[in-house]
Formats: structure tokens, C-alpha cells, sequence
């Protein structure tokens, strides 16, 4: 902890005017050891020669934060100033109990024996209640081992009866970011049941942290688990307003649950606190296109591109709703864009070859649904749309192969029968 320096020069003078021990020990009984040492470390750096008492005082603050070799240092200074004997059985206590720490510890160090030095670290945290740094040290030993649920249990004890000393909140943090980081891993496996429990585990510890609470939410929601989602982001958003990705997320797990209303609200909240925030234009537009407002939705999706000049989604939504109104120019310009920038979507190729069937380019038509059957060879609709552009074309037998091929799924079965009946007609 800094103290500012024109109060450590205020503080000084009062030092030189007689009335800085009782501002000490203002410091002191209101438990902020980490200010008390730093301005005595100050007030030693100007002078020296202090009483006894300043270094006795400054020998328990050290000691409170666990720092026992600058608290036995203290100590030997207020000795060597007025020898007491109350001095000397403090500093006999604590030069012991650092000596036992050291012998504890040196059971795991020195001779690998960890329950041993478990065990008698155990029996020191009797004999020395209150100290912080026995259940630190169990915890780093636990996570020497990799037994990361008892150095979390230990290092949240150390925290617990000593909530001053910074390395203790460090190797919990430390641990608990393993933790995050094995999600991480598992999640982008796809594994999300077990990223899930990791990152339910680190919530048990950080229930108000916004980072976990957003990955344990996207877990859920490629669980299907969308209440779940639901519950964290709602307690997310309430933590930090300005978590436009929580907003959004939200919006999705809300249109899964086919609340629309609430979708589109989170979705404008998300713009709200980041106008820039590119997916959640696409995903309001979507809500606007399937409420069937269509010159709504085109302004959000066209946002959504001049945010992102390469949004392949945004071109290929603007593309579905040209096609449904019938424009069919402005439906093929917006779907080759859509490929140009995603040049594996195999779907806007069939729709593109859909289009340029209805306008009877079938030449045209009939590439783009080879196109797609190369990326993927059992899709119906492409077989269907080639089927069309076959039969433009008068090639009958490639035409009914076509169809034959696009009736082996039953969702195109019929349509696909009716046009090799009628093919078979007229032979």
C-alpha cells in the first residue's frame, strides 16, 4: 500500500514534533499493518535512532502480516535499544515457530514426505492459531502435488485469517485460473460438459466474477441448458451493465426459449453500450425478419455490414429477403457476396442456383448447384436446383438422375417425383 508522499513528509514532521507514535498506533489498532510498515520503513530511511517501542510496534505489525524474519529484524532493533525480557520471550516464540515451519516444511522439500509435513504443519496451526501462513503453506504444498481442491481450501483459509499479505490472494487467483484455463481447453474441444464443470467449480469461489460467470453461461448455452444461461447472465448484467456479450448472449437464450420480446430488448441493450458490437445487429435484424419486417431488418443487417465489411451472414440475410420479395438482381449480388467472403457455404450456393432458376439462367443455376454438391455431395435442395436447370437446359436424363438423387431425402421426395413424372411425360 503507497502513502502519498506529501503525507509521509506531514507524517515526518509530526514524528519530529513528539506526536508520531500515537498516529502509529492509529494505523496499528485499525489493522492497516501494510501502511503501518511502509511508513515506518520510510521514517527508518530519514533516521535511525527510534525508541524501543516503534520497533516493537513495528515488529507485531510485521507479524500480523506474517512476515516473521522482518518481524524477529523489528524486534532485534527494540532489543538493542532497551533490553526486555518480554523482548526477548517474543522474539524466542517467534524465531521458534519460524524454526518449526522450516522443519514442517523441509519433510515435503527435502525428503518428499507429504503427509508428514501435512500432518505437522496440522499440528503447528494448533499450536499457532491464527496464522496465515501455515494454511498457505499447506496449500502450496497441495499444489506442488496438483491436489488443487485443498490448496483452494487452504489458500482460502490463508486469505481468510490474513486478508493483507498480496501472495496469498495470488496462488489463489493462480489456482482458480488453472481451473479456467482447463475449461478453456475442454470448451474448445467441444467438450462443454466437462468445461462446465470447471468453470462451476471456480464459481463456487468467485460467484460474482463476471469473466466466469460468461463462460459457465456460453457452456449452458451449447448445452441447451437455456435457463441455466439464463440465471447467470441475468446475474452478470446486474454486476456489470457493460457487458454487451452478456447482453447479446442473453438475447440468444431467450430466442431458444422463443421469447422474442425479451431477445430483441437484450439485443438493443447490447448496441446500447456498444453501437459497434456487429453481432448484435445481425441478431436483432434476424428477430425483425422473422416478425416479418423486412425494411427494419435490412437496416440492422446493413449496419451490421458497415460495421464489418466481410459479414458473410449479414449479406446472405439481406439475400433471403430479396429472394422472398422477389428481387431477384439485388438477391444475387447480396448472395455473391456471401460467398465471396464465406466461400464454403454450401447453403447460399443452393439458394443462388434457386435464384437463377427462377430468373431461367440455368447455366448459371446449374453451376452453382455443382458447386455446392462439391462441398456437400448429399444435398438435396443443390440436387433439386440442378435437377431444374437439367430440365432447362433439355438435359432429361441428367435431369431425372438429379432428381433421383434429391428424392433420396423425404423432405424433397415428393417434389422431387412430381418433376421426374412430369420429365417422364413428355419422353
Amino acid at each position: 500500500m503507497k502513502i502519498k508522499k506529501c503525507f509521509s513528509i506531514v507524517f515526518l514532521g509530526f514524528f519530529f514534533a513528539g506526536s508520531l507514535n500515537d498516529s502509529l498506533i492509529n494505523l496499528f489498532n485499525q489493522d492497516k499493518y501494510l501502511a503501518f510498515l511502509s511508513l515506518t520503513e520510510e521514517i527508518l530511511e530519514q533516521d535511525q535512532s527510534q525508541n524501543d517501542m516503534f520497533f516493537k510496534r513495528a515488529s507485531e505489525a510485521a507479524f500480523n502480516l506474517d512476515e516473521l524474519d522482518k518481524s524477529i529484524t523489528f524486534l532485534k532493533k527494540a532489543i538493542a535499544v532497551k533490553d526486555k525480557k518480554e523482548y526477548r520471550e517474543e522474539w524466542d516464540k517467534i524465531v521458534t515457530m519460524r524454526k518449526d515451519i522450516e522443519i514442517a516444511l523441509k519433510m515435503y522439500t527435502e525428503e518428499n514426505k507429504y503427509d508428514d509435513s501435512i500432518l505437522q504443519l496440522l499440528k503447528l496451526k494448533e499450536k499457532y492459531p491464527g496464522c496465515g501462513l501455515l494454511d498457505y503453506n499447506i496449500g502450496k504444498i497441495n499444489q506442488q502435488e496438483s491436489i488443487f481442491d485443498e490448496a483452494l481450501k487452504y489458500f482460502k483459509m490463508s486469505i481468510s485469517v490474513n486478508p493483507y499479505r498480496e501472495k496469498y490472494q495470488k496462488s489463489f487467483n493462480y489456482i482458480l485460473g488453472q481451473y479456467i484455463i482447463e475449461g478453456d481447453e475442454y470448451a474448445g474441444m467441444r467438450d462443454f460438459d466437462s468445461a462446465n464443470e470447471k468453470y462451476s467449480y471456480t464459481l463456487n469461489y468467485m460467484p460474482d466474477n463476471s469473466v466466469v460467470l460468461f463462460k459457465i453461461a456460453k457452456t449452458n448455452y451449447f448445452l441447451k441448458n437455456y435457463n441455466e444461461t439464463i440465471k447467470h447472465l441475468t446475474k452478470l448484467i446486474k454486476i456489470d451493465s457493460s457487458h454487451f456479450q452478456g447482453f447479446k448472449l442473453l438475447g440468444d437464450a431467450y430466442k431458444k426459449e422463443s421469447d422474442y420480446d425479451a431477445a430483441l430488448a437484450n439485443y438493443l441493450q447490447s448496441l446500447e453500450v456498444n453501437p459497434n458490437y456487429e453481432k448484435a445487429y445481425l441478431s436483432a435484424g434476424q428477430i425483425y425478419y422473422s416478425n416479418g419486417d423486412f425494411n427494419k431488418a435490412i437496416e440492422y443487417f446493413e449496419t451490421a455490414i458497415s460495421k464489418k465489411n466481410n459479414y458473410s451472414k449479414a449479406y446472405e440475410m439481406i439475400g433471403l429477403i430479396n429472394e422472398n420479395l422477389e428481387n431477384f438482381t439485388q438477391a444475387i449480388y447480396y448472395f455473391e457476396e456471401t460467398i465471396k467472403y464465406d466461400r464454403r457455404n454450401y447453403k447460399t450456393m443452393s439458394r443462388l442456383a434457386s435464384v437463377y432458376n427462377s430468373i431461367s439462367n440455368f447455366e448459371l443455376a446449374k453451376k452453382h448447384s455443382n458447386n455446392c454438391i462439391k462441398l456437400k455431395r448429399n444435398y438435396a435442395p443443390a440436387y433439386y436446383e440442378l435437377g431444374l436447370s437439367e430440365k432447362g437446359l433439355g438435359n432429361r436424363i441428367a435431369a431425372i438422375d438429379a432428381f433421383e438423387k434429391a428424392s433420396k431425402d423425404s423432405r424433397w421426395r415428393k417434389a422431387a417425383k412430381y418433376e421426374i413424372d412430369q420429365i417422364k411425360a413428355e419422353l
